[in-house]
């Protein structure tokens, strides 16, 4: 990187690299990997699916949790609508039976009291009248107290504990489908994947976790400097910059200078040996300072890492 600063030209090693730092993806499953969706170089957008876990356990809870939700849910609309109408005039129904019962017990039992106890009937037949008299009355008051129950429709505390058996059903299932969800890693951010770091039939577990493959996020590309301690003192914000490299002989990239490290890191043999001062001469320094460049969104497009 090439940089004029109050006069001076100075130059600094660096590295290409994305918009921003390479994102390690990761997995929230147990399960086998059986497909891969990308490649190492695929370009992607956020939400696209990137790798498929086998996960049948997951698949056959959430079936199971949606067979639930669907009996839970026939209980809330059983309560909620109450008796039907055809239930309502067969308790009609039955109280008029009751009732013509009833009135025939009554009469019976009228005749019999207008006989003679021991001459024209026993006494033994008069209290037989007596009891089915009794139990038809019986009869007739239960009929009534059915068909009353049933245009009262469902009581309030039973459509509320069904409509509380079918939300915790709902939730239930959502969790599942979470659950489900987490065998499909799919891409958090648009980008190009760095690499991919597993293969198809291979085991992943919780317990060992690790990174299945990396994503550099979109964005304007960028490039790190290692910029001496001496020089650092000409670099400032928005400060231009020109990115040469020997991948791209003939190309002169333009850059501005996007943010400063604010500690001073050791060099590398290599930056240190590449970094010049104004005068041209080479230094021993070791101290360096990272200054990030955001390079010209004209320019061409530059590997990721290329010196």
């Amino acid at each position: 990187v090439h940089m004029l600063g109050q006069g001076a030209v100075f130059t600094a090693p660096g590295r290409a690299e994305g918009a921003g730092s390479p994102l390690s993806i990761g997995g929230a499953a147990t399960g086998l990997v059986s497909h891969i969706a990308v490649q190492e170089g695929s370009r992607v957008q956020a939400g696209q699916l990137l790798l498929q876990l086998a996960c049948s356990a997951q698949e056959a809870d959430v079936r199971t949790r949606q067979a639930q939700l669907a009996a839970a849910d026939a209980t809330y609309d059983k309560f909620r609508n109450g008796p039907r109408p055809d239930e309502i005039a067969v308790g009609q129904a039955v109280v008029n039976f009751s009732e013509a019962r009833a009135d025939e017990a009554d009469k019976t039992l009228q005749r019999t009291l207008s006989l003679q106890e021991g001459v024209t009937v026993t006494a033994a037949r008069v209290l037989e009248v007596r009891r089915d008299a009794r139990i038809a009355a019986a009869q007739l008051t239960e009929a009534h107290a059915q068909l009353n129950l049933l245009r009262a429709g469902s009581r309030e505390e039973d459509v509320r504990q069904a409509k509380a058996l079918r939300d915790a059903a709902a939730a239930e299932l959502d969790a599942s489908r979470a659950r489900l969800a987490q065998c499909s890693v799919r891409a958090p951010v648009s980008g190009v994947v760095l690499d991919v770091l597993v293969n198809r039939g291979q085991f992943l577990s919780l317990a060992v976790p690790q990174p299945l493959m990396h994503i550099v996020p979109d964005g304007q590309a960028r490039v790190r400097a290692a910029v001496a301690l001496h020089d650092f003192g000409h670099v400032c914000l928005q400060q231009h910059a020109t990115i040469s490299a020997d991948a791209l002989p003939n190309a002169a990239i333009q850059a501005q200078v996007a943010s400063r490290s604010p500690t001073v890191s050791r060099a590398t043999p290599g930056a240190a040996a590449n970094t010049s001062n104004a005068s041209g001469g080479k230094t021993d320094a070791d101290d360096i300072v990272t200054v990030v460049l955001n390079v010209d969104g004209g320019a061409p497009p530059l590997p990721i890492s290329m010196p």
